[in-house]
């Protein structure tokens, strides 16, 4: 098949009511993504007030800790959007749903890693200068940013990456 450009470009036919899931499925995701994450640091800021004084860590690593796997999950919800772009009428363009997977794998791999690093930073420094205090916030703000880039990978994974399965079940014809 020709792209309508005249370049040489693969494309995987869809089902029209799969291609339509993509299109708004992902703009739904990627929002949804963004005000989850928005949603996660502002009750974390809530909860710290009254806790600890004031709304950020003292330290600029707990700061650091709160904010980069917040942008990850940003970075994530940015991909997911895009996976729209993937599509040519109902068909996809492998090409670039390759470089789609290949952004959500790296997306994935930033937000295991910051996770990593605030749980760390969380438990080897104290970061909010009061001694009797753990910052449980702190931990419970990555735990909730790294559920949210594991569901913007699995939606990701979802809508470039279907299966045959997936496939079948919004056909309307049995050649899958």
């Amino acid at each position: 098949m020709k792209q309508y450009y005249g370049e040489a470009t693969d494309y995987a036919p869809l089902p029209p009511l799969f291609a339509r899931r993509v299109r708004s499925g992902s703009v739904v995701t990627g929002l949804a993504l963004l005000v989850g994450t928005v949603f996660v640091l502002a009750l974390t800021a809530f909860v710290n007030r009254p806790l600890h004084g004031h709304s950020l860590p003292d330290a600029p690593v707990g700061v650091i800790g709160l904010l980069l796997p917040s942008l990850a999950v940003v970075l994530t919800a940015v991909v997911v959007f895009s996976c729209r772009t993937c599509l040519r009428g109902d068909y996809l363009v492998v090409a670039r749903a390759r470089a789609a997977r290949t952004a959500l794998v790296a997306c994935f791999t930033t937000t295991v890693i910051t996770c990593l690093l605030a749980l760390t930073s969380s438990a080897l420094l104290d970061l909010w200068s009061d001694h009797d205090r753990f910052g449980a916030t702190d931990v419970l703000a990555t735990f909730a940013n790294f559920a949210l880039g594991v569901l913007g990978y699995a939606a990701g994974l979802f809508y470039i990456r279907p299966s045959v399965t997936t496939l079948e079940k919004f056909s309307d014809h049995p050649i899958w």
